[in-house]
C-alpha cells in the first residue's frame, strides 16, 4: 500500500464525490482525480459494487490505499451505519471519529457524524458537514465564537466556540424547494434558468415580516401573484428561494441567538449559486458574511483524519 496516497469522499444522500489524494512531504494534499457517483438514496443496496467500479482504475495504479468516507454512506440508510458524536466536539473528536471496515482487502473508514439537541427540545444530527467544519476549524486562526452556515438540501448552522462545534440546528430548506418546484403548482419554470435578484429579495423581504406559522400561507402567494400578474412565471422560482431562505435565516437565527438582531458576521462553507443568495439575504439583514471554499476545506478535513489514521503508522516504520 503506498501511504502518502489515499482516497476520500462524501457519499451524501443526493451524491458522491470522489477524490484521489497524495499527501505531499510538505504535508499539504493534492487532490490527483475526481470521479461522482450516485448518492446514497440511488444506490439501495450494492454499495460495494459502485464503489469498487468507480475506483477500479485508481486501485490498479496505486494498490490498496485506504478509502475515508463520510456523509449520508455511515446512516442508516447507507452502507456501514456508524455513531454520533455528542457535542460539543473538537477536531480531534471528530477525526478520531472513525468506523473501520474492510472489504475486498481494502480498509474503509467511514466518518462518525455530530448529535445535538435544539431549542425546539429535540434531537438534530448531521452527517458529512462535520467533515467541512473540522477543516474550516484546523484552518481557522482565532477562536472567537463563529456561526458557520454549510447551505444544502438539509442546512446546517453551527455554533462554533472554545475550539469546538458547540451546538447546530438543520433546516429543511433545500429539500423542500425541491418539492415544491418539483410537485407543487407554484413553479413552472427552474430556477436554475431564470434566477432574479430582485425578485429572490422580495421573497426574503416578505419573510421577515412573517410571525410564527404563517409561512405555510405566504407560499401561496407564489402563485396569488402570478394569477394577479405582479409575478412573472420565469420568476417565481427566485420569489420562492427568497421566502424560503429569509425564513431559514430569520427561524435558525432565532434559534440559536434569539434572533437576527444579534448577529453581526456569518461564516458561509460552500461554492454554488444558493451560498450566493444566502449572502445576498443576508447582507439585506445588516450580516456581513464570509464564504469560504467547500472542496478546500474538505480536503483539509480529510487530511487530518488521514494524517490521524495512518503517518503514526509510518513513523513506527521509519
Amino acid at each position: 500500500m503506498t501511504k502518502s496516497v489515499f482516497i476520500a469522499g462524501d457519499w451524501g444522500s443526493t451524491n458522491l464525490g470522489l477524490d484521489l489524494c497524495l499527501l505531499g512531504s510538505g504535508q499539504s494534499t493534492e487532490v490527483l482525480a475526481s470521479l461522482s457517483g450516485p448518492g446514497v438514496s440511488g444506490v439501495k443496496s450494492d454499495f460495494e459494487a459502485v464503489l469498487f467500479d468507480l475506483i477500479g482504475d485508481w486501485l490498479e495504479q496505486y494498490g490498496r490505499v485506504p478509502v475515508i468516507l463520510s456523509g449520508a454512506v455511515g446512516s442508516n440508510i447507507g452502507w456501514h451505519e456508524v455513531t454520533y458524536l455528542d457535542c460539543p466536539a473538537s477536531p480531534e473528536q471528530i477525526s478520531n471519529g472513525t468506523t473501520k471496515f474492510t472489504v475486498r482487502g481494502l480498509d474503509i473508514w467511514i466518518l462518525s457524524g455530530l448529535k445535538t439537541r435544539t431549542g425546539l427540545g429535540a434531537p438534530d444530527m448531521m452527517r458529512g458537514e462535520e467533515l467541512q467544519l473540522l477543516g474550516w476549524m484546523l484552518e481557522r486562526e482565532e477562536h472567537s465564537e463563529q456561526i458557520v452556515v454549510l447551505p444544502g438540501t438539509h442546512n446546517k448552522w453551527a455554533v462554533v466556540a472554545e475550539g469546538q462545534v458547540q451546538t447546530f440546528v438543520t433546516a429543511f430548506t433545500g429539500e423542500l424547494y425541491s418539492l415544491l418546484e418539483k410537485h407543487s403548482i407554484l413553479i413552472t419554470q427552474p430556477l436554475a434558468d431564470n434566477f432574479s435578484a430582485d425578485y429572490f429579495m422580495q421573497g426574503v423581504e416578505l419573510s421577515r415580516t412573517l410571525q410564527a406559522g404563517q409561512l405555510l400561507n405566504a407560499l401561496f402567494t407564489v402563485r396569488s401573484r402570478q394569477i394577479e400578474g405582479t409575478l412573472d412565471a420565469e420568476h417565481g422560482a427566485s420569489y420562492l428561494s427568497g421566502l424560503l431562505v429569509g425564513s431559514d435565516i430569520v427561524g435558525s437565527l432565532g434559534l440559536l441567538k434569539n434572533g437576527t438582531d444579534s448577529v453581526d458576521k456569518i461564516v458561509l462553507i460552500g461554492d454554488s449559486i444558493l451560498v450566493q443568495a444566502y449572502q445576498l439575504a443576508l447582507e439585506s439583514m445588516s450580516i456581513e458574511s464570509h464564504i469560504c471554499d467547500s472542496n478546500q476545506i474538505a480536503i483539509c478535513g480529510y487530511q487530518a483524519i488521514y494524517k490521524n489514521l495512518y503517518k503514526p503508522l509510518d513513523r513506527e516504520k521509519s
